[in-house]
């Protein structure tokens, strides 16, 4: 289900090339940073709902964890990430 910000919202993403549940110091220490505007809603999405996710991927995009960042935008367009090698901060 989708968590609505009560206002659309600034997020910056924190992007690992490893999973961060297991990642050594210089993973974060090396992180991407990407910023979104006008993100109304996030869903962390498990279970069956990652299952159909990981049935669209060529298999590099599967999170170790089968966990996935689903950010919604203003516009109605949707962005996802494998929530295993991000962390998300929003104001």
């Amino acid at each position: 289900m989708m968590n609505k910000f009560m206002n659309k919202k600034h997020v910056e993403l924190n992007i690992y090339s490893e999973c961060k549940y297991t990642a050594s110091e210089e993973v974060f220490e090396n992180q991407k940073v990407v910023e979104y505007e006008n993100v109304i809603g996030f869903e962390v999405v498990t279970g069956e709902q990652a299952k159909e996710i990981e049935k669209d991927t060529d298999g590099s995009c599967v999170d170790d964890m089968h966990e996935y960042l689903v950010l919604y935008f203003e516009d109605g367009e949707t962005s996802t990430f494998r929530n295993s090698y991000v962390d998300m901060f929003a104001w």
